[in-house]
């Protein structure tokens, strides 16, 4: 049973960093646009209307299987956030998926996003464990190290509550040790 605490948090985290990976951001109009620096695939560079973009995804090994996370979450010049985040812990054959809502940058390359879990599954007639719940409410912290090959790995935190209970959400700051990741933020 103690493994399922474990295995939502990590999963959690493996989806979101996925997500990230894939996410392309480019803004056309007449308005004045900074750019980031930051060039997509297709070689064109990334600019910002306003918004911040934190995506990622990545995997490591837990419990002797791959655990997996993709996460995506746009702020709009409103402060409105949307997003995803998607964990699957293969070691307890459990997935997560959450509703990101809230987003704070915090620092010069972290973030902390928050949302509420809508879906939860879990292994045979396993229960999750009592903190993850759909409607529950977790925060996770991301670290961009840059993108460059002599750029530290990029990190994230577990994902969680600090106080059972207690919602989590974006004023959290958990500290960031998980490698494996592809984090980005672009303001």
């Amino acid at each position: 049973m103690k493994k399922l605490p474990t295995f939502f948090f990590v999963a959690l985290f493996a989806l979101c960093l996925i997500s990230m990976t894939s996410c392309k951001k480019q803004i056309a109009g007449s308005e004045q646009h900074s750019t980031i620096g930051n060039i997509n695939a297709s070689g064109e560079t990334i600019v910002s209307d306003g918004s911040i973009t934190v995506a990622g995804g990545g995997s490591f090994e837990e419990l002797g299987a791959k655990t997996t996370y993709t996460f995506n979450a746009v702020q709009q010049r409103n402060g409105t956030t949307k997003g995803n985040l998607v964990l699957h812990f293969r070691a307890g054959g459990g997935s997560m998926h959450v509703t990101i809502d809230c987003l704070r940058l915090f620092g010069d390359n972290q973030a902390t996003l928050s949302g509420v879990i809508t879906k939860v599954s879990v292994k045979g007639d396993e229960e999750p464990p009592p903190f993850i719940f759909v409607g529950g409410r977790v925060s996770f912290t991301v670290q961009d190290n840059g993108e460059a090959e002599s750029d530290s790995a990029d990190l994230l935190s577990d994902i969680g509550e600090l106080i059972e209970g207690v919602p989590a959400s974006c004023a959290d700051e958990w500290p960031v040790y998980l490698a494996g990741a592809n984090v980005q933020i672009i303001k």
